[in-house]
């Protein structure tokens, strides 16, 4: 992810406006939304390998397109063919390594390779963005971009080397199963619903700010070199995050990381209302540390009460409610950062996250009381 340091002052460049600039990544997310759950049953149907190649070709397509055309539509229609792509990628990698844990027996592992994937993708995001926003500054931001559409086909290859691994299979096919799937992760399984719910929220939540901070780099007139370094030293701290999530979890509980969540999620939007920039990135860091275990810990609940047949299109529905919340919640807080103020916006975003983070926390702890009552480890 070349383009990310520079990607708001990209826009901004552009023409676009702080609404035009979520509609865009709204344009993303609802694209990812429509085909979520429909990729996911695909991949419990024809393969893990073949959904993840066909999501590969669809994003490096959509990465050529912002390289050659630069409109607000241009971007609208380039982030929805990667939102696709993204719907077919998201979820079946997460479901094809934990069915490859499970082959081997060692499903136990899961958060631990998880985190590593997380912290490995931030650290290599984190090597994109000082080559990234070196190039933007040196040359172009447009280059980025060009260079983007080359590192994005090289997951094709990558794609196809995979090996997928034997898995339960669905028996009786049918496109309704997509339907029955759906509701039953949501309201008839107890723990896959409010699991899947707390894990959307937090989702929603740290989707929109890798967005929200754009916005504040240009709000507060960071530079290319600026945005670089502290993108570079957000990432790292999710690489690291993440990466020490099982030993994390090991030593705390759950039940305390989760309130971490809860908690400073919120806040780091609050943060960005205040004067001073340098408090401000301090609960960005917070915040990032945060998001960088809270993805894989909050997968792992998911997938522990789910069988490997449904896998994939369960992660899928989370992966569906994340992006349709954010398709509502990011272009809202453009509206309000352009008619207000982008502290009127955020102070908005925080109190709306923290209400939500404390229905999905109560209702989680509500299934876990049940399940101490009842003898269960999952329903």
């Amino acid at each position: 992810m070349l383009y990310m340091p520079i990607i708001g002052l990209f826009y901004d460049a552009n023409g676009l406006s702080s609404t035009e600039i979520f509609l865009v990544q709204a344009a993303y997310s609802f694209a990812s939304a429509l085909f979520a759950i429909p990729s996911g049953y695909f991949a419990d149907v024809i393969g893990r390998k073949k959904t993840l190649v066909i999501g590969t070709v669809f994003a490096a397509s959509g990465f050529l397109i912002y390289a050659t055309i630069h409109s607000f539509w241009a971007f609208f229609i380039a982030e929805a063919i990667m939102g696709i792509g993204n719907s077919c990628i998201s979820g079946t990698d997460s479901a094809m390594l934990y069915d490859s844990l499970q082959q081997s027996q060692n499903q136990s592992k899961y958060l631990k390779y998880e985190g590593r994937v997380t912290s490995l993708g931030c650290l290599a995001e984190t090597t994109a963005a000082l080559f990234g926003g070196s190039v933007a500054a040196l040359i172009s931001n447009n280059t980025v971009f060009w260079l983007q559409a080359c590192i994005a086909a090289t997951a094709i290859p990558a794609a196809l080397l995979l090996v997928e691994p034997s898995r339960g299979k669905l028996l009786h096919k049918t496109f309704k199963q997509v339907f029955d799937i759906g509701f039953y992760a949501l309201f008839k399984h107890k723990g896959l619903s409010r699991t899947t719910v707390m894990s959307s929220v937090t989702g929603i939540a740290t989707l929109t700010m890798a967005w929200t901070i754009q916005t504040f780099f240009v709000e507060k007139e960071f530079t290319e070199i600026q945005t670089t370094i502290v993108w570079v030293l957000l990432n790292l701290t999710v690489a690291l995050s993440s990466m020490f999530s099982d030993t994390l979890e090991t030593k705390f509980g759950v039940k305390p990381m989760i309130v971490m969540m809860v908690l400073f999620i919120p806040f780091g939007y609050l943060a960005f209302s205040f004067s001073n920039v340098l408090i401000s990135l301090f609960f960005a860091f917070v915040f990032y540390f945060v998001r960088g275990y809270a993805t894989p810990i909050l997968k792992e609940l998911i997938q522990n009460y789910c069988d490997s047949e449904i896998r994939a299109t369960v992660l899928s529905v989370r992966d569906l409610l994340i992006r349709l919340g954010f398709s509502v919640v990011g272009p809202f807080i453009g509206y309000l950062s352009d008619t207000y103020s982008f502290s009127f916006a955020v102070i908005s975003a925080g109190i709306l996250f923290l209400v939500t983070s404390l229905g999905g926390y109560l209702s989680y702890l509500q299934l876990r009381k049940y399940e101490k009552q009842h003898g269960l480890d999952s329903l």
